[in-house]
């Protein structure tokens, strides 16, 4: 389904131009869209789905319901999404691949560089759900529940004010978690493509090859299986520890702001064995 039909992939195969805006992103901004309920054109329903069936999982309602009445297979099971198969992401890891050995030689062709080109914007997409995440997480204890802790002590205060603040802590609980599921829908796909891409792209140069005396079949399967399955889970874990950073400021902030200099000194004495114990385990092993 490369390029015809009427779910359109860009030609992948075309080199020297530079696909468009449009052209790369446009299946994801469809994606941002709240509720679609018109989009019936892809052959699954995860390429149909907007934000919040995205984010909750819910485009698999329809395949949860048939497997509770009858056994799921192969036949009955939705089909894999273009976006998501092995022919379009390793048409497109090879492009990166390529322009980066005409850019810089098959020398210094560094593999990190492309698998981080290759993932970078749904990365990025990523990081950004989380800072709302972490956001939206301190809000609800440092900010709502105190107020609501004030309000419960006046003895003059308004009921509608009370209200209002549980209404705002709901929302910001809700939120939390709905970009925190968004993070992990993000980054289960971007896993699932490059541990695709990867793998036809290895396999094929296996195959290329007249003979493997120079290769043994267990580094084959290693490189297949285990190999394969790190880069899936470092695709998909790896991007959220990035925002602690984050966190960690906004909470030292905060915890200056109401502590003072002794928060600091807290935060000074936690982040002290953290930060030898890398150097510690490595003399150990």
């Amino acid at each position: 389904m490369v390029g015809e039909g009427p779910y359109l992939i860009s030609d992948l195969d075309q080199r020297g131009r530079r696909r468009s805006f449009a052209e790369r992103y446009d299946p994801s901004l469809k994606t941002m869209i709240p509720v679609r309920p018109c989009a019936r054109l892809a052959p699954n329903p995860v390429d149909d789905a907007g934000l919040l069936s995205f984010a909750t999982f819910s485009w698999l309602t329809p395949v949860m319901v048939k497997g509770y009445r009858q056994r799921l297979t192969v036949d009955t099971l939705p089909p894999l999404s273009t976006y998501d198969s092995s022919d379009t992401n390793a048409k497109r890891f090879r492009v990166l691949w390529d322009e980066e050995v005409e850019r810089v030689g098959p020398e210094k062709a560094s593999l990190s560089r492309v698998v981080w080109k290759f993932q970078r914007t749904r990365v990025l997409m990523d990081i950004v759900a989380n800072i709302l995440c972490i956001i939206m997480a301190a809000i609800g204890p440092t900010v709502l529940i105190h107020q609501i802790l004030q309000q419960t002590e006046r003895t003059s205060g308004k009921v509608w004010v009370g209200i209002g603040l549980c209404i705002a802590l709901f929302a910001t609980e809700f939120t939390k978690v709905f970009f925190w599921a968004l993070a992990w829908a993000i980054n289960y796909r971007t896993a699932i493509r490059l541990k695709v891409a990867l793998s036809t792209l290895v396999f094929e140069n296996l195959v290329s090859f007249k003979t493997l005396t120079h290769i043994s079949v267990g580094e084959v399967l290693n490189i297949l299986s285990s190999d394969s399955y790190s880069l899936f889970e470092a695709a998909l874990f790896c991007p959220l520890p990035a925002t602690i950073p984050i966190l960690m400021v906004f909470c030292a902030a905060y915890a200056f702001f109401i502590l003072g200099p002794t928060a600091l000194i807290g935060i000074s004495v936690c982040l002290w064995p953290s930060s030898i114990q890398p150097s510690e385990g490595q003399q150990f092993w």
